[in-house]
């Protein structure tokens, strides 16, 4: 991710600190956009309610760790920039050429982006979305002592949907208009990413299909982990990111090398 040409880490954190300063300006807004957020937890509570009552479960989970995990996996889901949205405009715009000059990594400048924005949001919206689970179905049960792990899981979580959305934005090299890309994504995240039901409720097939693929590691093992803390199942699920930080990594990197070929073969 061009860690040599990036320079010291200093200047990314710099670059996180506007960005989460520039979100915060704006949190009375990110407050009034969580009403979308209630709505749908509320519907969610209404059908665990129903569909499993006081005694049944889902994967493990009885109603009230099966509307704390949606609160988790739907505030990841929303507090998610757009930031693919932002390369496709200076791809079309010709303004890439301009941020390619200048001296820091471009991947690194909109991870850091990325963060500074999904910190505020993420925190608006887990204050709204815990607030309303509380009242609606009772607190969660969270031993502190695991608190380091969870915090863990979600940060490698964050870099894993960084670096998948935007080896999709970076698409935008070839074909400018990245949006049909991220409207397959958007629906690969319902049922691979396990937004609404945990993974492992899944029939086997299914489940095994979302193991191999990153999604789960984005959206449904991190919020498990928080309902329903297991070592065991800890240790998967960091395994499972790391290797998907890797390869992404990996990924990312060549495809921005590919493209700026591509930009400069065209004169940009």
């Amino acid at each position: 991710m061009q860690l040599a040409r990036g320079g010291s880490v200093q200047k990314y954190l710099k670059v996180a600190e506007i960005s989460l300063t520039n979100r915060v300006v704006y949190l009375a807004d990110h407050f009034a956009s969580s009403i979308f957020l209630i709505l749908i937890l509320f519907i969610f509570s209404q059908l665990w309610k129903t569909v499993l009552g006081t005694n049944a479960e889902i994967a493990g989970l009885d109603s009230t760790g099966m509307l704390w995990y949606m609160v988790f996996t739907e505030v990841i889901a929303v507090s998610t920039p757009a930031s693919h949205s932002l390369v496709s405009e200076e791809v079309k715009s010709g303004d890439i050429a301009y941020r390619l000059v200048r001296p820091y990594s471009y991947t690194l400048y909109y991870f850091a982006v990325h963060c500074g924005e999904f910190l505020v949001r993420f925190i608006t919206n887990l204050t709204i979305g815990a607030a309303f689970a509380y009242l609606i179905m009772g607190p969660l049960a969270v031993e502190w002592v695991h608190l380091g792990w969870v915090l863990l899981g979600f940060a490698l979580s964050t870099a894993i949907n960084f670096l998948v959305s935007f080896s999709l934005a970076l698409v935008a090299f070839w074909l400018e208009d990245n949006r049909p890309f991220f409207w397959v994504l958007n629906k690969l995240i319902f049922i691979l990413g396990g937004l609404f039901v945990p993974v492992e409720a899944y029939p086997e097939g299914l489940r095994r299909v979302s193991y191999l693929l990153p999604l789960r590691y984005s959206f449904s093992a991190p919020a498990r982990l928080v309902v329903n803390f297991n070592y065991a199942f800890l240790w998967q699920m960091l395994a499972g990111q790391l290797v998907w930080v890797i390869i992404l990594a990996v990924l990312v990197g060549a495809m921005f090398r590919k493209g700026v070929r591509q930009v400069h073969v065209h004169g940009g």
